[in-house]
């Protein structure tokens, strides 16, 4: 038996790591089941630490457990195992390498451009340049950056990092992220070192409303080179103010939303030095996540209007190949869909945003819905402005990026353009899980949702490439389970996590979007709202059930128990006469602001009055009693028993209170399926009560011909409640329905990625909504992670799906579950990875336990 896939901290051979005490984790090829297992860590040639012969089956969270790493060590990793029998394997190796854990390490300067920023002035992207010598060859050399905005680096002409738009986004009062680069092969006798530097999240423009200078004025990069020879010595190039600097190069705009200015007459001059600006307070720490990467490729075609069409919304940027006289311009503008006469349309993305620039009151203004007097501009543009030389310039987009389909290029007839290409960009996850049917609409569901989580999840969860891209708590939450099955989250949601900690406010709840990014008054108000703060506690306990990481739940768990805290400060109805007459009034939640189910189909949708939002007490104590459900069993796994008796009181009450106020008050005899999809999916209802409620969601889904009529927050829950209840035949019918409001219906119109409303009025790129796919790995599949080592197979057959297979590379290794319909037999195929056991359930009620291997049924 061999150690297969190797990480360490979830990273493949991480450069830079910034835990001192990282876990392994691998998965088994060979054998049947790991019966013990021995790692063996070096550094430079000599045991750091040796775990010894390990009787266990564990292949994941197993933590380094010796002397705690220090900065820059190098470490080689030796996994061996043992199988059923007793036969010791063919060892496995990795590597890692730590970075600067210590403040003490950096010896650079935070540097900026010499001039001093006005307020509501944009300025052009900073070029800082050092020459240096390397005169002993070098044997080792790192470059360990980050910034205050976007930077990128060249050395000898070579731009170094694999990493786009690093250091990528952190609320940079608390932490900022550097990354180490491996440059040993780029040094030469004579050096030149680049730098560029932009605005991006630090004070470019930010979240629907386009403030800008969030963070700050002034943007800054910290640059440490360090060059190891034969002999052992270091030698250090550091920013610092004897950096050539100046801000004339071809870059004359740069801002994450609105897009480029680039003028291919210009090059940088540097004829200025760079200014020495204080240090942040916030500590620089290693980001430990997966980078952000250029990935797919795409070519357009040419429509009419000078509208290149590239077949899929992304997100991303273009690249491309020009030719025309010097001076000529010619200006692309990005969008997701084109206006009646064929040109690229921008209307559902875009909002007015004050020309001069915000101030608080014009933010208070958007946030009570009125219109902001004065001159406006739209927000956000999505443009490239490119000036040619004079001769062939390439072009590629360093410090934008769009969500788009379509690219609509001005001035085309007077360039000779060629060459095109829409590169799609984002946080480089391992694809894990893929779903395939007998139903291609089904199958192109499942590709939508896939490029949705692509085009959302670059170093952050976010909500759409376009008018808002921000980390949305509801998004992120509904759809985790579903992002796990496609792409490897575990570093990714393990940095996001540590965004939640920094968010968290003194209140206990955290802001509704996180990293911070400005507009607090709304996304801090929001914050509070259920659905959406419940992420402080749904997501690790998620990643939990997904990856086995207790160690996230102990991080995780103060925080937790902060949000608890809050809202039981907040119980009790807000009306005093409806407060007092409401017997379990302790245990009943609608205090705050609460957006409710959100995004329900128009004729559901409740109204909005400018500046308030009607309360939801159904939605709040609902999901009262799932938050404090959910902390018991959490508190019970860490063995806080007095924790978890308080929150099974809680939750005891709060079911008692959402029977009382909305069961017997017969609020579930409805069509509103939302209604009744809430309480049967977070468990509020048994008994008879439960098949009641069933039985109405069942008539519900037929009364309104099997089309989707949920909202934001009971999308995702539809098809599992109604399989619970027995009617998978009815849940393959709304999966399957072709008509508006449902999933195929935005294919039949042409969608490539998942639609924000059912009315594809708004964003064209929101990956919730497509939680749906959740269902199709782990109840038409099948596949649940079930604990250590173990699978659920439990595939459901049904609507006119002849086949259906799925595959899921878990942190176990990698299962898959397949059927097929052979007349009137359908036949099941199983494969389980080494080192582990699942038990198959049959839609038969059959149950057998499996081992590794390939079986039929």
């Amino acid at each position: 038996m061999k150690a297969t896939h190797l990480r360490v901290q979830y990273l493949d051979q991480p450069l830079g790591l910034g835990n001192p005490y990282p876990q392994f984790s691998w998965h088994c090829e060979g054998g049947i089941r790991q019966s013990a297992y021995q790692i063996i860590c070096e550094r430079d040639g000599a045991k750091i630490w040796d775990s010894g012969k390990v009787e266990s089956s564990a292949m994941t969270q197993i933590i380094y457990a010796g002397a705690a790493l220090k900065s820059r060590d190098q470490v080689r990793v030796t996994v061996t195992l043992w199988d059923e029998n007793g036969e010791l394997g063919e060892a496995s190796e990795t590597c890692f390498e730590m970075g600067l854990l210590s403040e003490l390490d950096w010896k650079a300067s935070w540097i900026s451009g010499d001039y001093t920023a006005e307020n509501r002035r944009r300025y052009p992207v900073d070029c800082f340049r050092k020459e240096f010598r390397a005169d002993k060859p070098v044997v080792r050399a790192r470059l360990y950056a980050s910034a205050r905005g976007l930077y990128d680096v060249t050395l000898n002409g070579k731009r170094i990092e694999d990493f786009q738009f690093a250091p990528g986004m952190t609320d940079y009062r608390k932490r900022i992220q550097y990354q180490t680069y491996d440059v040993t092969g780029l040094i030469q006798s004579k050096n030149q070192l680049e730098l560029r530097l932009a605005d991006g999240w630090y004070r470019g423009s930010s979240a629907a409303y386009g403030v800008t200078n969030v963070y700050g004025k002034e943007t800054s990069v910290i640059a440490q080179l360090e060059m190891v020879d034969a002999e052992g010595n270091r030698e250090l190039i550091c920013t610092n103010g004897s950096f050539s600097w100046s801000n004339d190069g071809p870059i004359r705009f740069a801002d994450l939303k609105d897009g480029e200015s680039y003028d291919a007459r210009m090059t940088p001059s540097y004829s200025g030095l760079a200014k020495v600006v204080a240090a942040p307070k916030a500590p620089l720490v290693a980001s430990d996540n997966v980078p952000v990467k250029e990935k797919e490729r795409l070519s357009g075609k040419l429509l009419e209007n000078g509208v290149i069409d590239f077949g899929q919304n992304i997100a991303g940027y273009l690249e491309f190949t020009v030719q025309g006289k010097r001076g000529q311009k010619i200006v692309f503008t990005c969008g997701e869909i084109l206006d009646a006469e064929g040109n690229v349309d921008l209307s559902d993305i875009q909002i007015p945003r004050p020309a001069a620039g915000h101030t608080k009151l014009s933010e208070t203004v958007f946030l009570i819905m009125e219109k902001i007097s004065g001159p406006t501009v739209p927000t956000p543009l999505q443009e490239v402005h490119f000036v040619c030389s004079g001769g062939v310039d390439h072009y590629k987009t360093s410090f934008a990026v769009f969500g788009f389909r379509y690219a609509q290029v001005k001035n085309l007839d007077q360039v000779e353009l060629k060459d095109v290409k829409a590169i799609a960009v984002y946080s480089d996850m391992e694809a894990t899980g893929d779903f395939i049917c007998s139903n291609e609409m089904v199958n192109q569901l499942v590709k939508n949702t896939r490029w949705s989580m692509k085009s959302n999840f670059l170093d952050l969860p976010t909500d759409c490439p376009t008018r808002e891209r921000l980390g949305w708590t509801g998004d992120a939450q509904i759809f985790f389970n579903t992002g796990a099955y496609f792409m490897d989250t575990a570093a990714f949601f393990a940095k996001w996590l540590r965004d939640m900690e920094d968010a968290i406010y003194k209140e206990g709840f955290i802001p509704s979007v996180l990293p911070y990014q400005g507009v607090e008054m709304m996304y801090k108000n929001s914050g509070m709202s259920v659905g959406w703060a419940d992420a402080v506690y749904l997501i690790p306990y998620r990643y939990y059930l997904r990856f086995g990481d207790r160690a996230i739940l102990e991080k995780c768990y103060p925080m937790m128990k902060k949000y608890v805290d809050y809202v039981k400060k907040h119980l009790g109805m807000k009306d005093k006469k409806a407060a007092k007459a409401n017997p379990y009034n302790a245990f009943t939640y609608e205090k705050g602001l609460h957006l409710g189910e959100w995004l329900e189909p128009e004729e559901f949708q409740e109204k909005i009055s400018a500046g308030s939002m009607p309360p939801h007490p159904e939605e709040a104590t609902a999901y009262l009693y799932l938050q404090m459900k959910t902390m018991e069993k959490i508190a019970d796994i860490l063995g806080k028993s007095s924790d978890a008796k308080e929150y099974a009181e809680l939750a005891a009450g709060a079911k008692k209170a959402y029977d009382y106020l909305f069961v017997k008050t017969g609020s579930l005899d409805t069509n509103r399926q939302a209604k009744i999809v809430r309480p049967l999916a977070l468990g509020l209802l048994d008994g008879a009560e439960k098949e009641k409620a069933q039985a109405r969601l069942a008539k519900a889904v037929e009364d309104y011909h099997y089309h989707v009529e949920t909202g934001f927050l009971s999308t995702p829950f539809v098809l599992p409640v109604l399989t619970e209840a027995g009617e998978t035949e009815l849940a393959y019918k709304m999966l399957e329905n072709t008509e508006s409001p449902g999933w195929l219906s935005e294919i039949v119109n042409g969608a490539t990625t998942i639609w924000e409303s059912w009315e594809g009025n708004v964003s064209r790129n929101h990956y919730s909504p497509g939680a749906v796919c959740e269902w199709l790995f782990n109840t038409v599949a099948g596949i649940t992670v079930d604990g250590e080592n173990h699978f659920v197979i439990a595939p459901k057959p049904g609507g006119t799906l002849t086949f259906a297979k799925a595959e899921y590379v878990s942190v176990y290794g990698k299962v898959e579950s397949g059927w097929k319909k052979d007349g009137e037999r359908v036949v099941f195929t199983v494969k389980v990875p080494a080192n582990t056991m699942a038990t198959v359930v049959l839609p038969d009620g059959t149950r057998k336990e499996v081992g590794a291997g390939e079986w039929e049924m």
